[in-house]
């Protein structure tokens, strides 16, 4: 079963709301804590002050101490307690315990009930006690009453029933919750505006769409051949691949924050970033290296936040497009045809100097003839007239090296090939032929034979180049296709590259069978139809 994924807006207001609420409710609680603990306090205290204020009253003291035979004690206890707020009760006794003041007059002349009344006569101690009395569970303070000479006739007890605690006390719940609920409103509020903003800064997309695209970037900075840097708005390098290092001839490390100007002289990223205007397949000399370079402005919303440079090598470059167009194989065709003609030419000069006119005669006749004869066979089977020249150039620089080349078996190559398979024969023929000649002249096998075939038939193209050079290590078998290798020095281990790009984008194959001191033969095979 597919897990389902909750997308960022969701989880960061799931999350900023969970927050939220668990704050609320700690406060809450921590809140109400106080509050009750306040509430109780407040009472507590208001409760004794006016016991003590009560009872330092000594006009009262002497009515008790007198009986108050008017009842005045509990007139003015009446009066008193229609002022005071949350005080449910004012009890005056003598030291008898006799109530002379009490809420209910039914109660008048009646012992005092609780119980807790017994330390305030017997010690004349003001305090606070939780007791149950004849209206019920209080909060109540007890203060000793004396008269004016100072001797105690009695006591006051000041009380807020338990049950009118209470009711403040969810009167107050009651603020704090409506106070929470408008905190977790307005959380909400700021998590929905908090998400859409950081929704719009990640431009909409997902943690995993973000996670993905970076490591595609990265992916693609390390599998890209091209120089890749980019700088912020105040020209702070952002990203640098490893080509770019490499082609700039850069050492350092951790260039990321550096300016550009420090790094890079003369890329230009500056006026680009100032003017907004691209610069695409330009040539320029960037820190040193002559590079072909595109350089445009990124952009957020038509405002410039940065700019980023992709270049190449302009050397490597030209040499990359002169091997895939094929153009060193001709011009080395054309090369080694102008050296073998200049040969031939001094060969007649030399006769004609020393007086042998009919042996030159006879030379240039069989070199005419010797000439023709291949022309006319390469070009009776083969249409594509490059095609043609380059074998030719190869036979005269087989001669040069002193290698037999042996053509031996070419079919009728038709012109309806396509533009595609004719370059890729060019490069492939070429380079098979231009390895097979080296590895031949390497060897010390005799005689140095270099043997081409080119077979057409309705579904395919085989080309087979067969030598009796040097061979392949079985080691090396599994690298020499890729690019750079080589055995032969520096700067080379690009055509049997250049092969295998070629068979592969054509859909053929590569068969080689190859043997240690004895030789190679290498069999490519190219469907007409990809």
């Amino acid at each position: 079963m597919k897990r389902r994924r909750f997308n960022l807006r969701t989880k960061i207001t799931f999350f900023t709301t969970l927050i939220i609420m668990i704050s609320i409710v700690f406060v809450s609680i921590l809140f109400s804590t106080l509050t009750i603990k306040n509430l109780k306090d407040k009472i507590k205290v208001n409760n004794m002050n006016t016991a003590i204020n009560i009872g330092s009253y000594s006009y009262i003291g002497d009515l008790l101490e007198m009986g108050d035979p008017r009842g005045e004690i509990q007139m003015y206890t009446e009066e008193l307690l229609g002022k005071i707020q949350n005080i449910d009760m004012l009890v005056i006794a003598n030291m008898d315990s006799i109530r002379f003041a009490h809420p209910g007059a039914d109660r008048l002349g009646k012992k005092f009930v609780g119980g807790d009344e017994k330390r305030v006569i017997s010690q004349g101690d003001t305090y606070i006690t939780e007791e149950l009395g004849t209206l019920g569970k209080a909060i109540r303070a007890f203060a000793p009453i004396r008269n004016s000479g100072g001797k105690q006739t009695g006591f006051i007890m000041v009380g807020t029933l338990i049950e009118e605690y209470e009711a403040i006390k969810n009167e107050a719940m009651k603020s704090i919750l409506m106070y929470s609920l408008g905190g977790l409103v307005l959380g909400l509020v700021g998590a929905f505006v908090l998400t859409w903003d950081i929704k719009q800064s990640l431009l909409g997309l997902e943690p995993e769409e973000i996670s993905r695209l970076y490591i595609e970037k990265r992916s693609m900075l390390e599998a890209i051949q091209e120089g890749i840097i980019s700088i912020d708005d105040e020209m702070r390098i952002t990203t640098i691949n490893d080509a770019a290092m490499e082609i700039l001839g850069i050492e350092e490390t951790g260039l990321k924050g550096e300016k550009i100007y420090n790094i890079v002289s003369n890329s230009r990223m500056e006026e680009v970033l100032k003017t907004g205007d691209p610069i695409m397949e330009k040539e320029i000399n960037m820190g040193g290296t002559n590079v072909v370079t595109n350089i445009i402005p990124i952009r957020n919303r038509d405002k410039i936040i940065g700019v980023i440079a992709t270049f190449r090598d302009k050397t490597e470059v030209k040499k990359l497009a002169e091997e895939i167009t094929g153009y060193n194989e001709i011009v080395n065709a054309l090369r080694a045809n102008s050296h073998e003609f200049s040969n031939k030419l001094h060969i007649i000069l030399g006769l004609i100097q020393i007086g042998e006119l009919e042996e030159a005669k006879r030379f240039i006749l069989d070199a005419k003839d010797e000439q023709a004869q291949v022309i006319s066979h390469l070009t009776k089977k083969i249409k594509d007239p490059i095609l043609v020249g380059l074998i030719l150039g190869k036979i005269s620089r087989a001669k040069e090296l002193g290698v037999e080349f042996q053509i031996e078996n070419i079919s009728i190559l038709g012109k309806e090939l396509g533009r595609d398979i004719d370059t890729a024969l060019v490069t492939i023929v070429g380079n098979l032929i231009e390895n097979a000649l080296e590895a031949t002249v390497k060897s010390n096998n005799e005689p140095k034979k270099v043997s081409l075939s080119i077979v057409e038939s309705k579904e395919k193209i085989e080309v087979s180049v067969k030598d009796n050079g040097v061979g392949i290590r079985v080691e090396d078998i599994g690298r020499i296709f890729k690019r750079g290798y080589s055995t032969k020095g520096e700067n080379r281990g690009i055509g049997l590259h250049l092969i295998l790009n070629k068979v592969e984008s054509l859909a053929g194959e590569i068969v080689l069978d190859s043997i240690l001191g004895e030789g190679t033969n290498m069999v490519i095979t190219i469907p007409k139809e990809v």
